[in-house]
């Protein structure tokens, strides 16, 4: 009993499985709600994602809530077209691309999908919508004086009705003063139109422009139209007034000036008089200007009005200008020596020094005349030779005389105006004055010798200048004196040596009329500065070797200082190269270098030994050499990126000769390259070698430095060795015996034929740090490569099947492998699977007939009953027994599953055949 319930317990499992495997669920794909808009196209898509076998579709239209209009479909492998209609179709799919020329496209339609069992069925709506034409008019007309402007906004053809809003300057308008009236309008298709007017007084309104805003459905956003409207502006006025001359007349020029405004300005002018002269109008871009020529003399103390009118203006405004009344009085005269800017009154005495130069009497008068006429005289007569007017002033060219002394008139005039100045001049006779000198004293130095200068400069008379040294100093001196305008300067000299061996002091004495005492300045002259002593050195290589100059300068007073070179603390002294240079300031420079192997005085002191005749001892300044380091060794070895050939490097730093570095084996017969840099201290030295990896794979590499003395420096670097020894294929094959090459292996590998994105993972056998893999089809093509695999990134096609030989390579090392590329179709797939179910049936009624036989002889041995019970439970385990069941998964994991189970079918059904 126990038998035949696991009998039929496998029965169950087995007719589920093939159950699981042939079903699935049915649903459409539709968008239930559909806005078109009017004028343009929409695509109707109705689409079947379930596994029913359709055999016919169609789009229908709601004529009533019961009756409908077949309008396109797919039945039989045919399409059927009952309007204008552009169809794409298949037994799953039905795409319709209707133009929407009326409102009456709107309305419900349905999908529906036949198939041999089941109707499916789902509904749709469309709604029409209309795009509406935005147009914008300005207006303007004047009611009662005022100018209004009137913007129309209109949103033709719109479909819902569309929202009209205005901006001015980004917000709402205002009331008041602007309002708005709304007008709509339905029309026989079904759309209206929507009309917006916007009107405001001109003066009342400061933006240049406003803005219609039109919101709508089939706007993707709101519409803005902005239009230009006129505006007015306020303008600056203002009054002024200027004095012309016209054929020897005076006049004034009234202006009244409007700049700015918009529209014009009314300008009227006021003068208070009966007469009315004429004006003149001028308009200059945005200034506008009337004037009025007035007589001077006719319009004193006048009072001048502009009147202006403008929109902007709340009332008229007003400018008003007071035309001043002349006067001439109260003249006076003052004296103005040349050497004194000081002025003082003289009412009427005034005094002139006899001998001045350049004597000038300013004319002075209280007016606010334009212009007036000066007339002078002296004596009732004509003025003397020299006296001359010039503008407000008498100027007396030359030295002031006696004959320059009486009494002089001038009169002043302006039209009907006049006022006098009367004067006496007298002269003075001429008076000494004693004027002390200004003394300085001043020590520089000039072509090696000091010089010491003592002057007293500006006096009347001249100054008396000498020198006192003390005894035993011998000088060299010279004496300068000029004069200038009566002044006298007078200067004294002193040569002296550059550098004196003792400190003295020279003492100038000034003696003049104006001193009550001789004056005395006095100047002391120092020893000698010490020299400036300063030690250098530098470097250089020749021929692989390091040479030292070292400098020691010596900066002094003349005579030159005298150098020697010692080496630590030895009384020998080295050759050296000297050379000095004098300066204009008495100074000189002497220069010592020395030049050297580095190598001989590597580690040693080197000194300079100074002596100069201001130092009582020699003075000496130091510098050390530095020790002699042995040459440093580096080898590298690097892979080069776009070269087949690697790069090994061998670096020396510090003495080094580049015939003396070699590469060893001896065997490296390619180009060797060899460069030297110098870099402050230190000589780098760069031997660079190029070879193929298979000439030294698994070697040594070795670079070594000959030194002098016979012995060698080394640096060794290993050449790893390479190998790639197969490229193995992780996806599931089977191997075959090739038919293109003899002995070859070729693996058989097979991809769903309507799966996307499929790939055969590759993975490389060796110890290479990279490698190169590309793989190409039989006839030679190359094929899509993500890293190391290749990829089918659409549907299996016929080309896509056939021969594949992938190659790996690194340098000289490849590995290949051959791939035959098959295909499993659902057909295929099906007739597996019933291949399966039937296999698994018939293994089910044989293990049912073994086990009847096995239940009827128990009388048998034991031994063969376990065999039977094992035969039992291997057929139990086979592909298509409860335990390999399809595993619960997503969707996306079922293109993956299908590909495993084909291949477990494949091998069931040939072991069980």
């Amino acid at each position: 009993m126990g038998c035949t319930r696991l009998l039929l317990l496998g029965l169950v499992l087995n007719v589920a499985h093939c159950r699981e495997m042939l079903d699935n669920d049915t649903n459409l794909d539709i968008s239930h709600n559909i806005i078109a808009i009017l004028g343009e196209a929409i695509y109707l898509n109705c689409s079947y994602v379930g596994e029913s076998q359709i055999e016919r579709v169609e789009l229908k239209r709601y004529i009533t809530s019961k009756k409908a209009k077949r309008l396109a479909g797919f039945s039989n492998g045919k399409i059927f077209n009952n309007g204008n209609f552009s169809i794409q179709a298949s037994s799953a799919y039905l795409r319709v691309l209707m133009n929407v020329t009326s409102v009456e496209v709107e309305g419900k339609y349905s999908c529906e999908f036949e198939s041999g069992v089941d109707n499916f069925f789902s509904t749709l709506f469309i709604t029409v919508i209309a795009r509406p034409d935005v147009n914008v008019i300005v207006t303007g007309e004047t009611v009662n004086g005022t100018h209004y402007q009137s913007v129309s906004c209109s949103a033709t053809g719109g479909r819902p009705v569309p929202q009209i809003s205005w901006l001015v300057s980004g917000l709402p308008p205002s009331d008041p003063p602007f309002t708005v009236n709304m007008t709509k309008t339905h029309h026989s298709d079904g759309t209206s139109t929507l009309r917006s007017i916007l009107r405001f007084p001109t003066h009342l309104q400061d933006e240049d422009s406003v803005t219609c805003v039109v919101h709508h459905p089939a706007l993707s956003n709101p519409e803005f139209t902005t239009a230009r409207v006129e505006t007015y502006t306020k303008p600056n006025v203002t009054i002024k007034a200027k004095m012309v001359q016209q054929e020897g007349n005076d006049f004034w020029v009234v202006f009244c000036i409007s700049s700015g405004g918009s529209p014009a300005t009314d300008i009227s002018l006021a003068l208070n008089t009966s007469e009315e002269p004429q004006r003149q109008t001028d308009t200059d871009r945005d200034m506008q200007r009337v004037s009025v020529q007035l007589p001077t003399t006719e319009y004193q103390g006048h009072n001048i009005t502009c009147i202006f009118h403008h929109p902007k203006f709340t009332h008229k405004e007003t400018r008003n200008i007071m035309l001043p009344t002349f006067y001439l009085s109260s003249a006076q005269s003052y004296s103005e020596p040349a050497d004194n800017s000081e002025d003082f009154p003289i009412p009427e005495l005034l005094a002139l020094q006899e001998g001045d130069a350049g004597a000038v009497i300013g004319l002075k008068v209280t007016e606010n005349v334009p212009r007036y006429n000066v007339i002078c005289k002296k004596d009732d007569g004509v003025l003397p030779d020299g006296v001359e007017l010039l503008g407000r002033n008498l100027t007396i060219q030359g030295p002031v005389e006696h004959h320059h002394a009486g009494l002089y008139e001038c009169v002043f005039s302006y039209h009907h105006l006049k006022a006098k100045l009367k004067f006496n001049v007298t002269v003075k006779p001429p008076v000494v004055h004693y004027v002390p000198p200004t003394v300085q004293t001043e020590l520089r130095t000039e072509y090696g010798r000091r010089v010491i200068e003592c002057s007293a400069a500006d006096a009347v008379p001249a100054a008396n200048v000498s020198w006192l040294l003390p005894e035993g100093v011998s000088v060299d001196f010279w004496f300068n004196s000029t004069s200038h305008n009566g002044s006298h300067s007078v200067s004294e000299v002193l040569l002296l040596p550059a550098c004196l061996p003792l400190e003295i002091t020279a003492e100038c004495v000034i003696k003049h009329p104006a001193f009550e005492k001789p004056e005395s300045r006095s100047i002391t002259l120092p020893l000698c500065a010490h020299p400036n002593i300063t030690i250098s050195s530098s470097t250089e290589w020749r021929g692989g070797r390091k040479y030292t100059k070292v400098h020691c300068s010596v900066d002094s007073a003349a005579p030159a200082a005298d150098v020697t070179w010692y080496v630590g603390n030895s009384n020998n002294s080295i050759a050296s190269l000297m050379e000095s240079e004098a300066h204009d300031d008495g100074l000189v420079s002497a220069r010592s270098s020395v030049h050297f192997l580095s190598s001989i005085y590597a580690g040693q002191n080197l000194m300079c030994m100074v002596k100069h005749s201001s130092l009582e001892a020699p003075e000496t300044r130091t510098i050390a050499i530095p020790e002699h380091k042995p040459p440093l060794l580096s080898l590298s070895v690097v892979r080069q990126r776009h070269s087949p050939l690697w790069l090994a490097v061998c670096d020396c730093i510090g003495e080094c000769v580049e015939s003396k570095l070699a590469f060893l084996p001896e065997s490296t017969k390619n180009p060797l390259s060899v460069n030297s840099e110098y870099g402050g201290n230190t000589l780098k030295v760069r031997l660079a070698y190029e070879f193929p990896l298979s000439s030294h794979e698994g070697q040594n590499l070795t670079c070594v430095y000959q030194f002098d003395h016979m012995v060698t420096e080394k640096r060794t670097v290993h050449i790893p060795r390479y190998y790639i020894s197969s490229v193995r294929i992780l996806n599931h094959t089977s191997p075959l015996r090739s038919h293109y090459s003899d002995g070859a292996v070729l693996y058989r590998l097979s991809l769903h034929k309507d799966s996307h994105v499929q790939k055969i993972l590759l993975q490389i056998e060796g110890n290479v740090p990279e490698y190169n893999l590309s793989c190409q089809r039989s006839d030679g093509s190359f094929v899509q490569m993500d890293g190391a695999a290749i990829i089918f990134p659409s549907a299996l096609t016929e080309q896509d099947k056939g021969l594949y030989i992938c190659q790996a390579s690194f340098y000289h090392h490849t590995a290949t492998v051959s791939i035959q590329v098959e295909d499993t179709s659902e057909e295929q797939m099906f007739v597996l699977v019933a291949i399966m179910c039937l296999s698994s049936a018939s293994a089910i009624t044989l293990v049912l007939v073994i086990i009847l036989c096995v239940c009827c002889k128990r009388n048998k041995r034991t031994y063969k009953q376990r065999e039977s019970l094992a035969g039992l439970t291997a057929l139990m385990q086979e592909p298509g027994s409860p335990q390999m069941k399809k595993p619960e998964g997503t969707e996306k994991d079922s293109e993956e599953y299908a590909h495993l189970v084909g291949y477990a079918i494949v091998i069931d059904v040939k072991s069980t055949v």
